[in-house]
């Protein structure tokens, strides 16, 4: 399923200078890293960037996982909604990894390690659910 343009959501909750977002225990790969800044240029949407800002070099493309799988829910537990403060789930965006091979038609998102982040207080962590259940590869765009 590919996005459609025309049914952009106007829900970009930070600035488009992007937003100082904090990870307590950094990410899959990345632990010491916990400080990432949150890009979304004009026109990319559902794809977001977020940039490390402890070590420029470490970068990542996000999606938002309901444009390519309507009916993806993470599965928080009562611990991970407490360590993010959510009051709502209004508050939490989630968004999982992108990969881009040489075939950009052949991108894939990991549905497996969403990234959720508390938009109030800027604080995420990234959640490991079951790979069986949730593919570490999720085609982007369905080929025809």
């Amino acid at each position: 399923m590919t996005p459609d343009p025309a049914k952009t959501p106007d829900t970009n909750p930070f600035p488009e200078d992007g937003a100082l977002l904090t990870f307590p225990k950094g990410l899959v790969g990345f632990p010491n890293l916990t400080l990432f800044k949150l890009f979304e240029p004009r026109d990319s949407y559902p794809l977001k960037f977020l940039q490390s800002v402890e070590a420029r070099e470490v970068s990542f493309v996000c999606v938002d996982p309901a444009c390519v799988k309507k009916d993806y829910d993470v599965p928080l537990g009562e611990e991970e909604a407490e360590a993010l403060h959510l009051e709502a789930p209004k508050d939490a965006l989630v968004l999982t990894l992108v990969v881009i091979p040489e075939d950009p038609r052949q991108m894939t998102t990991n549905l497996a390690g969403p990234l959720v982040i508390n938009v109030k207080t800027r604080i995420g962590f990234q959640i490991v659910l079951n790979a069986d259940k949730f593919p570490l590869q999720f085609p982007i765009i369905v080929q025809d």
